[in-house]
């Protein structure tokens, strides 16, 4: 038995709407700052909210999205010794929630969005095969099985949106990213791409806010066509 549709009160959100100024309005399309910036730990080692996070978010009246609260890898250099581990992510977001809301001007909280290329990358999450092995099986229904996994983990944690690439096609063996790419097919790319958006949202979106998550796939446009295998 499919779920009944939420029905967003139009007229409230309107009226929201009209009592922004255009600062907070673009306040809300926000989404610049790099989540693991938005805490640090204090001299006992427990999370606290940043400097950086409240300058955001007073600059806006508001954060719309926040990216990355829980990205672990070199790049965010967040690791085992000074990133959010699994048990703290309830109170990373409380802690990055009540300043949004304390700090803003309507009342909005922001959504989380975190990366989910092969499973969450984070500290603990589950990963999976890489999208290079996943086209090797040619099992598009074992892909929406696993990724409902993930989307589930993905919403008990708290996150509202999975950003998750797919949409590349490999086309130079010398490319960087080739592994997040279903292969050098475009057909193999839109079924696994599809399973990954059902599997994650649920069919007609019916698992969003419901034990899933809301999908952004990536990349567009035209990201796997390196030149000379350069990613740039």
């Amino acid at each position: 038995m499919n779920p009944v549709p939420h029905t967003p009160d139009t007229d409230a959100i309107d009226a929201l709407i009209d009592a922004m100024s255009f600062t907070e309005k673009v306040g809300q399309l926000n989404q610049r700052l790099l989540g693991w910036k938005s805490l640090t730990r204090d001299g006992s080692g427990r999370l606290a909210v940043t400097d950086e996070l409240k300058r955001e978010i007073d600059r806006w009246g508001g954060l719309g999205v926040l990216y990355g609260l829980f990205r672990a890898d070199p790049w965010s250099g967040r690791h085992w010794g000074n990133g959010v581990r699994p048990e703290e992510r309830p109170e990373a977001i409380r802690l990055v929630q009540e300043e949004v809301l304390s700090r803003g001007a309507h009342g909005i909280g922001a959504l989380l969005s975190e990366e989910a290329p092969h499973g969450h990358q984070a500290l603990g999450g589950t990963i999976l095969p890489t999208n290079l092995a996943l086209g090797a099986t040619f099992d598009p229904q074992a892909v929406r099985e696993a990724e409902a996994a993930v989307a589930a983990e993905l919403a008990a944690s708290g996150v509202h949106i999975a950003l998750v690439s797919g949409l590349d096609v490999a086309r130079d063996p010398r490319w960087g990213r080739c592994e997040e790419c279903f292969g050098e097919d475009p057909l193999m790319a839109a079924r696994m791409c599809e399973s990954i958006v059902v599997g994650m949202q649920g069919e007609n979106r019916s698992k969003v806010g419901r034990g899933g998550v809301a999908v952004v796939l990536k990349h567009l446009a035209a990201q796997g066509e390196a030149v000379g295998g350069r990613n740039g």
